[in-house]
């Protein structure tokens, strides 16, 4: 698992903050949210794993070794769609290692189980470069969603185009197979759930309103004009909602 790292100096010691990734895995679509966090945090965001028949305890896993290496006990996690399984997996899997939870258009269990089953089928059986007009056509629809200006959406598609073929069936078979929604309530890190009311993909205020009911230190804040592809676009800046929501918490736990 390779990481993106905004370097700090030696002499300062600022918390880790690890971003997971959604279903491209590249690790490289963090890069308008990460020069505001950096301010605040030492920034990593992970590539998921290209080869093999992982699991989300594999990734998961690897999220713990990434800590490690940093000398750190605790991070805080930001993950995105296909990454809040993996988030919430290590949360489970690591209590102990989670400062914080963000996460973005996520669920713990994808509710269009037959529509995600026959995209896991095909794209373990078409190639990955064959179904690449398909895919920049539904990304280019996500993306002018979000209003992503010309320049950012170059910078997607040079990403994306790093895309293992084998990798992005594997996460797609998984996100088929997940189903965490009962343990939810086993999760106990401050966690903040985002949903947008345009996301295409997933029905991720809905979603984010289920899981705060399960989780119990969980928050919800819904964005009414913002989409999937929300972490590259104008409309949300991390940043600055995590310390409004850590601001109010720290309020809450004086009161």
């Amino acid at each position: 698992m390779n990481t993106n790292e905004n370097r700090k100096p030696p002499t300062a010691h600022y918390p880790l903050l690890i971003n997971i990734p959604g279903l491209d895995g590249t690790g490289q679509l963090f890069f308008k949210q990460a020069p505001y966090l950096d301010k605040d945090y030492r920034v990593v965001s992970i590539r998921l794993r290209d080869h093999g028949r992982f699991t989300y305890e594999d990734l998961a896993d690897d999220v713990a070794a990434i800590i490690r290496q940093h000398k750190e006990e605790r991070a805080t996690l930001t993950a995105e769609s296909f990454g809040g399984g993996v988030a919430f997996t290590f949360a489970l899997r690591y209590p102990q290692m989670v400062e914080r939870l963000i996460i973005v258009n996520s669920f713990p269990r994808y509710r269009q189980r037959v529509r995600i089953k026959l995209g896991a089928w095909l794209a373990a059986r078409i190639p990955f470069s064959l179904a690449w007009p398909v895919r920049k056509f539904a990304s280019l629809v996500g993306l002018f969603v979000d209003r992503v200006p010309k320049e950012d959406r170059r910078r997607f598609f040079e990403a994306t185009r790093t895309i293992v073929g084998e990798a992005y069936a594997r996460r797609l078979q998984l996100i088929s197979e997940l189903d965490i929604e009962d343990r939810l309530s086993e999760i106990k890190a401050p966690t903040l759930l985002v949903g947008c009311k345009k996301d295409l993909l997933v029905r991720s205020v809905s979603e984010a309103h289920l899981m705060a009911a399960r989780i119990p230190d969980a928050q919800v804040k819904i964005f009414q004009d913002a989409g999937h592809a929300c972490l590259m676009g104008d409309r949300v800046c991390l940043a600055r909602i995590m310390k409004e929501w850590i601001a109010e918490s720290d309020h809450l736990s004086r009161v």
